[in-house]
């Protein structure tokens, strides 16, 4: 029946019977192959891992155990709300960890070499919503990060199927401001190519890597999917703030310095439009830094972060589209927490330790846990599959597309509305009251 109504919609429309002095409405390529999802919205948080948020999960490929350097098995202790300090997870540090798929490196990062921080994990009680969202929807726990680390790197994979081999964040000025391409002082690290790079990124002899390292203007002629969306007559909104340090669209050129910068809006924009429908088909959102989850010596709360989340989440299903649309939630790299499933190495970048993925709509398969093997490129596959556009690198052309995670002949899955947990009022850094 369900099929039957929404063909009857959909001759509608194109027809134009609703009025017939208005021109018909041209069904877009989703429709026309039958696909129901017709706006998509990506979530990207900060440095977790699959094992620190969802390693205690049922029927998911978790581990409550970790292995330090030396050998030694040890018990994943319970992760904090707010964690006293940041832990390293640069590049090399994911070299470090990961020591060539030992999966063992954890204890010789810097912050995670005397109190253990990084063999952390939380139970269901402690991420009540995400394990909700989990449980009703889909959880994926093969998604890898697409490199070693960090952050910006990480971020530009998710839209551009590549970092530029771009291997650091932004080497600040001394004066401590600039925004990427606003300032030519601000430079990245840029990685060479070598033919023996894998084999010493497995043997981590850093040394040899280190001697690769090039600096370059922290302002990159990669190329993202926004042009090619922009050639499909496909809208899209990047909701992130225009001067905040994980915006990665500050470094890139094509987006930066042409009349895409519009596309750049606030974040806090989100709620307002998914409510109002009016949300375009494609949608990035970088949480403000609060609510980012990032472990920070200024106290960052996970609740806090979980509750952002929620909100964005509630204005989707609470809005019209939510029968249409498709919401991942992701964390850009492993921060230096724990996880012991050896990433697959597709490249001289990659791929790095897995983090988290949540696939939240009313088509994905009910309940289920993915375990085909994803990355941060697999985004610009499935949007690639669903608009009909080439390709952008090799990564993305591999790349499972996660089609496979939906049925589109099954009922539609009910919104699940949470309720936020309770905050302290007035608290800075904002805390739950827990």
């Amino acid at each position: 029946m369900r099929k039957l109504v929404a063909a009857i919609a959909l001759l509608l429309v194109v027809a134009g019977c609703d009025d017939p002095t208005v021109p018909a409405a041209k069904p877009s390529a989703a429709q026309a192959r039958g696909i129901p999802i017709e706006k998509v919205v990506f979530i990207v948080k900060e440095n977790r891992t699959f094992d620190n948020m969802f390693g205690r999960f049922p029927g998911a490929d978790g581990a409550r155990y970790g292995r330090l350097s030396n050998g030694q098995r040890v018990r994943l202790t319970r992760g904090p709300d707010v964690y006293p300090h940041d832990i390293a997870h640069g590049f090399f540090d994911g070299l470090v960890v990961v020591n060539g798929g030992k999966m063992n490196g954890f204890d010789l990062i810097a912050g995670g070499k005397n109190d253990r921080l990084p063999y952390t994990q939380y139970a269901r009680e402690d991420l009540p919503n995400y394990w909700r969202y989990a449980n009703r929807f889909a959880l994926a726990d093969r998604f890898f990060s697409s490199m070693y680390g960090p952050t910006i790197p990480e971020h530009l994979f998710t839209m551009a199927a590549t970092g530029g081999r771009v291997v650091s964040n932004k080497l600040t000025p001394e004066d401590g401001k600039g925004l990427y391409c606003e300032d030519v002082r601000e430079r990245f690290h840029k990685l060479m190519k070598h033919r023996r790079l894998i084999h010493w990124e497995r043997t981590v002899q850093l040394d040899k890597i280190e001697a690769l390292l090039r600096e370059i203007r922290a302002c990159l002629d990669v190329k993202t999917i926004f042009p090619e969306l922009d050639k499909k007559g496909v809208s899209w909104r990047y909701y992130g703030k225009r001067d905040q340090f994980h915006n990665a669209l500050l470094a890139v050129r094509e987006v930066r310095f042409t009349k895409r910068w519009k596309n750049v809006g606030h974040p806090e924009d989100f709620v307002k439009d998914a409510r109002s429908g009016d949300l375009p088909q494609v949608s990035y959102i970088l949480p403000p830094k609060k609510y980012n989850e990032h472990p920070h010596p200024k106290g960052r709360s996970v609740c806090i972060g979980e509750n952002w989340t929620v909100r964005q989440v509630n204005a989707v299903m609470q809005g019209p589209d939510w029968e249409r649309t498709a919401i991942f939630v992701t964390w850009d790299d492993f921060g230096g927490l724990y996880d012991h499933v050896n990433p697959p190495v597709i490249d001289d970048m990659g791929l790095g330790p897995r983090v988290p993925l949540l696939i939240i709509s009313p088509w994905v398969k009910p309940s289920s846990i993915p375990h085909a093997t994803y990355e941060f490129s697999s985004f610009l596959a499935f949007l690639e599959r669903l608009h009909g556009i080439e390709p952008l690198t090799r990564r993305d052309r591999i790349a499972n597309d996660m089609f496979s995670m939906f049925d589109f002949d099954q009922e539609p899955l009910d919104p699940l509305i949470l309720e936020t947990r309770p905050e302290r009022p007035g608290a800075k850094p904002p805390r739950c009251r827990l």
